[in-house]
C-alpha cells in the first residue's frame, strides 16, 4: 500500500450504459485523504449508488480511474478489495434463515478468515454492536435496526481502512437510525485512521458525521468542500418584509430578476393591505437595499426586514436546480 497516497482517488470518471442517453457519471473528479469522514450526497438517481459500485469494485468505469491507497480497481482489484468495507442496507443480500453469527460466519469466510479467528471476529463484531445477546437468533427475526448493525458488523469483518455507507439509516426510524450515528461517531474516535465515506440522503446526518461533502447531480459533481465553505460560497440570503399602505397594486418589476441580484420573490397578501414578501436575493445587501426602495416609491410602508441564513438543505436544493438549469440550456452535445 502506497502510505503517500490519499484514501481514495477519482480522475474524470464517467460511466455509460447502452440503454440510457445520458451518462450515470460524467468526468467526477476528487480526492479524499486517509482518516476523513465525507458525505456523498446528491438527489435519488443523481449517481451515488453507481459511484459506491465503481469504487467497491463491482462496476468498472467506462473511463476515468479509481485508486483505493494507490491501487487501481480495475488493474488490482483483489488487493484493493482487501483495503475496503460496504455497508448496505439490503437486506437481500443476508440469509434470513441462518443466525446472525451464522450469517457473519459465512461472510467472513468469503474474506478468508478460518477457524478460530472466523468465530472470534464474529463475537468481537456482535458484541462491539450490540448484538451478542442476539447473535443466535434468526435474521428474518431481527427489527430493522439489528439488521442495519448487522450490516455495519458485515463491513467490518476484513478490519477494512475504508468504510463505505450506502443510506445506512434508509427505512429506520429516529431512535435506531441515532443509535447508527452515534455508533459511526464512537468508530470516527477508537480507529481515527480509518477513512468512511457516507452516501445518503439525510442532509442533518452529513452535517452531524461529515468533515467534508460531495454534491453530485445527474452524474457530475457540482459542489464540494465543508458544510461551512459550501455555505459561504452560496452567494445568497432569505429575507422577509412586511409593507403596508400601497396606493395600488405592487410595481410591476417587484418579481424575481437574477440580473438584480433577486433570485426567488414570493409575495403573499395579507389583512389590512398588509404584504408579506418572502425574497431570496444576493449577499451583500445591495439587491435588498434596492427592492425596499422600489416598495417605498410605490408607497408602501416598511413595518419589519428581517433576513435569515439560508439552511443546509435550502442551500443543496437551490445547488440542484441550478445544476438541472444550466443542464437544460447547454446544447445537447454538452450535456453527454
Amino acid at each position: 500500500m502506497n502510505n503517500a497516497a490519499p484514501a481514495l482517488a477519482l480522475r474524470d470518471v464517467s460511466k455509460r450504459y447502452k440503454a440510457k442517453p445520458d451518462p450515470a457519471l460524467s468526468g467526477v473528479s476528487f480526492e479524499v485523504r486517509r482518516g476523513e469522514t465525507v458525505g456523498l450526497l446528491g438527489p435519488n438517481g443523481a449517481g451515488k449508488t453507481t459511484l459506491l459500485k465503481i469504487c467497491n469494485t463491482l462496476l468498472h468505469p467506462t473511463e476515468g480511474s479509481v485508486r483505493i491507497f494507490g491501487l487501481d480497481v480495475v488493474k488490482q482489484s483483489a488487493e484493493a478489495r482487501a483495503k475496503i468495507g460496504l455497508v448496505t442496507c439490503d437486506e437481500r443480500s443476508f440469509y434470513w434463515r441462518l443466525t446472525g453469527r451464522q450469517n457473519l460466519e459465512f461472510f467472513g469466510s468469503l474474506y478468508g478468515l478460518r477457524g478460530a479467528r472466523l468465530r472470534e471476529r464474529a463475537q468481537e463484531l456482535l458484541e462491539a454492536l450490540d448484538l451478542a445477546e442476539a447473535a443466535d437468533r434468526h435474521y428474518q427475526g431481527y427489527s430493522s435496526g439489528m439488521k442495519q448493525r448487522l450490516a455495519i458488523a458485515r463491513g467490518l469483518l476484513s478490519e477494512p481502512d475504508l468504510i463505505f455507507y450506502d443510506e445506512p439509516t434508509r427505512s429506520l426510524d429516529p431512535m435506531h437510525a441515532q443509535q447508527i450515528r452515534a455508533w459511526i461517531e464512537r468508530r470516527r474516535a477508537d480507529a481515527p485512521g480509518q477513512t468512511h465515506i457516507l452516501a445518503t440522503n439525510q442532509l442533518s446526518e452529513a452535517e452531524q458525521l461529515c468533515d467534508r461533502v460531495l454534491i453530485i447531480n445527474r452524474g457530475r459533481l457540482i459542489a464540494h468542500g465543508t458544510i461551512r465553505e459550501i455555505r459561504e460560497s452560496f452567494n445568497a440570503q432569505d429575507s422577509e418584509i412586511s409593507v403596508i399602505d400601497f396606493r395600488g397594486a405592487l410595481p410591476d418589476h417587484v418579481k424575481p430578476d437574477a440580473s438584480r441580484g433577486l433570485y426567488e420573490l414570493q409575495v403573499s397578501p395579507g389583512e389590512d393591505a398588509c404584504h408579506t414578501i418572502r425574497v431570496r436575493a444576493a449577499r451583500g445587501g445591495e439587491a435588498l437595499s434596492a427592492l425596499l426602495r422600489d416598495l417605498l416609491a410605490a408607497g408602501g410602508v416598511v413595518v419589519r426586514c428581517s433576513t435569515s441564513q439560508s439552511s443546509f438543505d435550502e442551500i443543496f436544493c437551490s445547488l440542484v436546480e441550478a445544476s438541472n438549469a444550466q443542464r437544460l440550456a447547454a446544447p445537447a452535445e454538452a450535456r453527454a
